[in-house]
């Protein structure tokens, strides 16, 4: 396996692994009042979004040719 497959295995597990701590922090919400369940969940979106452009970004770097994809790694 190349390094670009070993890398994006890399940050694939990385995601997976925030998508379940995101998961776990939404359960307490049922205990929150509501202007802190509103913040709360606020902050759990935001979470989410960065997440799904970070996945945007990954498949777009899987899509790139080998020149750029050396590049972007350096890059992050």
């Amino acid at each position: 396996m190349n390094s670009k497959e070993v890398y994006k295995q890399k940050i694939e597990a990385e995601l997976e692994r925030v998508q379940d701590k995101l998961a776990e922090f939404e359960a307490p919400q049922k205990s929150l009042t509501a202007a802190a369940h509103i913040k709360y969940d606020k902050q759990i979106n935001n979470l989410k979004q960065k997440v799904n452009a970070m996945r945007i970004q990954l498949k777009q770097q899987g899509e790139a040719n080998k020149d750029v994809w050396d590049l972007l790694r350096y890059c992050f």
